[in-house]
């Protein structure tokens, strides 16, 4: 079961899954399973636990394609990522009818953590999403490790955006 958020979170991270946070599995056109990166279970739990007393969300931001909410709730809690993030900032082109070639959907995503954008990473490995990310306001990072550094020292800000 998808944890609950942390209230009033101090800073929200939100992952892109395909090729940032696993390998997509697609038989017939369907998602059928994530085969998650070894690295990744540890760190979505560290940046979750956040530093000092800072309070931090983990979400996703996901295009996928004609999905139902269902079947990607399935697929996530079978890879074990439901687990290790707030089910609620979960955000799927699929679900909301946004990709992430649209800032609205990262406006949105910034929205349904209660924060402002300036307080919200984006992490994934297509620089073109991260420069719509940043559009919207998010700070960005190409990958979660890289993310995970920004948080745990603290040195989240926009001007620490990698487009």
């Amino acid at each position: 079961m998808p944890r609950t958020p942390t209230p009033q979170p101090t800073l929200a991270v939100f992952l892109d899954i395909g090729d940032t946070l696993a390998a997509a599995v697609v038989h017939a056109g369907h998602l059928a399973a994530l085969q998650v990166y070894p690295f990744v279970p540890e760190v979505l739990r560290r940046l979750r636990n956040g530093p000092g007393e800072a309070s931090v969300a983990v979400g996703l931001i996901s295009d996928t394609g004609h999905e139902t909410a269902q079947h990607l709730a399935e697929v996530l809690a079978a890879s074990g990522l439901a687990d290790l993030v707030d089910a609620s900032l979960c955000l799927f082109s699929s679900v909301e009818g946004l990709d992430k070639s649209r800032p609205e959907l990262f406006s949105l995503a910034a929205a349904r953590a209660g924060l402002s954008a300036a307080r919200c990473l984006y992490v994934g490995e297509d620089a073109a999403e991260r420069g719509v990310a940043a559009v919207a306001g998010f700070a960005t990072s190409p990958h979660p490790l890289h993310a995970l550094h920004l948080v745990e020292s603290q040195a989240l800000s926009p001007q620490h955006a990698h487009p």
